[in-house]
Order: structure tokens, then sequence, then C-alpha cells
């Protein structure tokens, strides 16, 4: 018989929650109904080019500016259908990031114990200045510049998942995680996986590697 969880392992829980939420290496926003950030962590609020505490309480259209509208769109989705939106990306300048940016953004449903979704998490994360000039430059916001899952990666390389899954474990291969748990989304960027191609070291099995054609 299973053991049943204990306050402790709540608590434990709570723990590890809250320091992956503070430590990790993109942006995580909570928001509710009134489409108003509830938490997010430092990267985040350091992308957006300013701090935490500005931003909680505030209705996204107060920090985003003409983006807000992108972003709100998503989340009254998700409370509506109860279902992830999937790598939104989105570009321009609001007033604490007035340089402008890049980002593809998912956002996920947080249900209550009846299902009811109560709250609305993002994943954000942030491309670079030059990935995004690479990305604008060959392919310009579509959706053959963003492998969006491990099958069109894997076809975009001539292989199957397997073997791309298992170049990520051994060979560094450039996958990109944007949502926690089982059934994690993932996404690769076509300009790094052409990168990690050329620069693949030749000792490490390159007959393994099948080069695309045409493209």
């Amino acid at each position: 018989m299973a053991r049943r969880p204990t306050l402790g392992d709540f608590a434990a829980s709570e723990r590890m929650f809250a320091e992956f939420f503070k430590n990790s290496d993109v942006g995580l926003a909570i928001f509710d109904p009134q489409l108003r950030y509830r938490m997010l962590n430092p990267y985040l609020a350091a992308s957006n080019g300013t701090t935490i505490e500005a931003h909680l309480g505030k209705h996204v259209e107060e920090i985003l500016g003409d983006i807000a509208p992108q972003v709100g769109s998503a989340i009254q989705r998700v409370f509506a259908t109860g279902q992830p939106v999937l790598n939104c990306e989105l570009s321009g300048a609001f007033p604490t990031k007035p340089e402008g940016g890049h980002w593809i953004d998912t956002f996920f449903p947080i249900a209550d114990s009846t299902g009811k979704v109560e709250q609305v998490g993002a994943v954000v994360v942030e491309l670079e200045a030059n990935t995004q000039i690479a990305v604008t430059e060959l392919h310009p916001l579509t959706p053959t510049a963003v492998l969006r899952s491990w099958k069109d990666i894997a076809q975009y390389l001539g292989t199957c998942v397997k073997t791309v899954q298992r170049w990520e474990r051994e060979h560094a291969f450039p996958v990109h995680r944007v949502a926690p748990g089982k059934g994690a989304v993932v996404f690769a960027l076509r300009h790094e996986v052409d990168l990690w191609l050329e620069t693949r070291d030749s000792r490490a099995r390159p007959f393994e590697i099948k080069l695309r054609t045409g493209s």
C-alpha cells in the first residue's frame, strides 16, 4: 500500500518549487483572472527591465504596453478553454524595456482540486539580440524558425526522435524546455541546430547524423 504524503512532504515540495521558481534560467509568472501578476521570478523581472515588486498586482497593460494585448489574449484563452497556449512568438518594446526584445511564451492552466482554472502560469524564453537577428533575417517569425516538438526536430535532422534525445543527453544537442513536469514543451531554434551541426566534434560518431537536404 502506497504511503500517504505527510505535511513534511508537502513542505519539502513547496521549498523545492520555490527554489525552482527563484533560480530558473527562464522567465516564470503566474496571473489571476484579472490579468494581474501574482508571482514572477527574478529572471523575468530582469528581462522586463524592472523589479518583482513593480510587477506584483499590476495588470499586464501596466507592464507590457503594446505587447499586452497579445499576452492578455493568450491568458484569457487558457482561462476559457483550460488548455495551454504554446510557443507564442512576441516581439516589441514596452515602457520598462524601450530597447525592445523577442520572446517565446507558453501559457498553461493552474487548476484547483475541482479542475477549475484559478490561475494561469507563463514560461517566458527571451531570445538574445543576436538570436533575434538570425531568426528574423532567415525566417521572420515563421513556424520554420522554431522546431516545436521532438518530431519536428527529428524530421529537420532526418533522423528519429530517440536519436535526437540521445544526442541531447550525450552530446549537448540544443533543446529548450519551456514547461515543467511530465510532457514538458520542448523546442529548438533552427540556427542553433545548424551551429551544433557545424561545430559537432568529428570524433563523436558523425556517421549518425543524416544531414537534411534542400533546406
